[in-house]
């Protein structure tokens, strides 16, 4: 059993390494039109980047997900922050735009090992489920905001100093979770062929309920990506400009998860909350498809960080609410189905962008934005409970 003082200090630490890990996935978005400018890449491949690296961590979120509980958290969350290490080196060290891609899928696979575990992680660490979930949330945010502010300042020097800035960060945070951070005791489950692993994971596929939450968090995914990977592209500013923009996006990002998400759960219904914020964030993206000013899609981008904060906690909060199987389990289903979502936004909008136009991508984002919506609106029974409501009539009427 771990005392307070250790559960205490491992939190704060997994909390910390969880914010370094997301800087990763923002560091590289002030450096997109620097990237393609000196390797000289169309918006497309570029996007590859972002593609090649979160494809590839949402594949692996499900076998990891399935070995969580036999390795353990902590096992997992140091050898996916070595791994990151090795290959946020060698993306530095890179001169052509396939083997930034190859090395940023290397990178996205260490990811998927330390964030299909460190939820887990910080639950057990934790005084309740909610406050784990709402300092992951807000490490997500801060990490989303310190990344492109990392990545524009040292971008402004050259490409390459901000993945070996990454490097070293992530290695200290190797360090302190190796060394100072011990495992929080799990609950022991008797294994029967109910309970195995990816039995349940199969299950969870079945269950209409997550399925139906996961599905429209999916979609919401492709819209948060489309604004934090493409829409540095189109904005026309330096580096470090756009890590100043991005930087004050996830600041208000890291709030709405955790501060106004939290203050809304107390007097309405997540889900009914998620509908709100949902409309509000496709809005959002039909306002950048159709407005042109600079100053403008700015502000909105900014603004977006507050809505996408609230969206992330409440999706993730009412997941594991409608999951009937243990978290290691349901955060790798869930995982892989949003960060699959995710994978193919800053692909498609760069294709989208080339063959359409340069803000057609955000109007793509809101459809799909609305079909999120829609199946939040769907009244779905788990089929075991309409199993028992099918027995029961069969009571009734004999």
């Amino acid at each position: 059993m771990l005392d307070e003082q250790e559960k205490k200090l491992g939190k704060w630490i997994t909390a910390l390494a969880s914010l370094l890990a997301f800087m990763g996935i923002g560091i590289v978005d002030p450096l997109l039109p620097s990237i393609a400018a000196n390797i000289g890449a169309t918006h497309s491949q570029v996007e590859m980047l972002f593609t090649a690296y979160i494809f590839t961590m949402a594949i692996m979120m499900i076998p990891i997900g399935i070995v969580a509980g036999r390795l353990g958290d902590k096992r997992l969350i140091v050898m996916g922050l070595f791994i990151v290490t090795i290959f946020a080196l060698l993306c530095g060290f890179s001169d052509s735009i396939t083997a930034l891609s190859i090395f940023r899928a290397g990178w996205g696979f260490g990811n998927a090992m330390f964030l299909a575990t460190a939820m887990t992680m910080l639950i057990g660490l934790s005084i309740t489920p909610s406050h784990a979930i709402g300092l992951y949330e807000a490490a997500m945010g801060l990490g989303m905001a310190f990344g492109p502010l990392l990545g524009g300042i040292l971008g402004n020097i050259s490409w390459r100093y901000p993945f070996y800035a990454t490097a070293t960060l992530i290695f200290i945070a190797f360090l302190l979770i190796l060394f100072k951070v011990k495992e929080p005791d799990r609950r022991v489950v008797k294994k029967t062929k109910q309970n195995v692993p990816i039995k349940q994971m199969l299950h969870l596929f079945t269950h209409k309920p997550f399925l139906q939450i996961a599905l429209s968090g999916m979609f919401y995914y492709y819209c948060f990506f489309t604004i934090l990977a493409y829409s540095p592209l189109i904005l026309g500013l330096s580096a470090i400009q756009i890590g100043f923009v991005f930087f004050a996006w996830g600041l208000c990002l890291a709030l709405g998860s955790a501060k106004i998400s939290h203050l809304l759960e107390q007097y309405l219904n997540p889900k009914l909350i998620l509908k709100f914020s949902l409309c509000i964030c496709a809005l959002i993206l039909l306002f950048l498809g159709v407005i042109d000013i600079r100053w403008v899609d700015i502000c909105l981008i900014i603004l977006s960080g507050l809505v996408l904060g609230v969206n992330n906690a409440l999706f993730t909060t009412t997941v594991m609410e409608h999951s009937p199987h243990e978290r290691s389990i349901t955060s790798g289903a869930y995982n892989f189905v949003r960060w699959l979502g995710a994978a193919f936004a800053p692909l498609m909008s760069g294709l989208i962008s080339e063959m359409f136009g340069a803000n057609i991508p955000f109007i793509v984002a809101a459809v799909l934005c609305i079909a999120a919506i829609a199946l939040l609106f769907l009244k779905i029974k788990p089929i075991e409970e309409k199993v028992k409501d099918k027995i029961h009539s069969i009571h009734q009427a004999s």
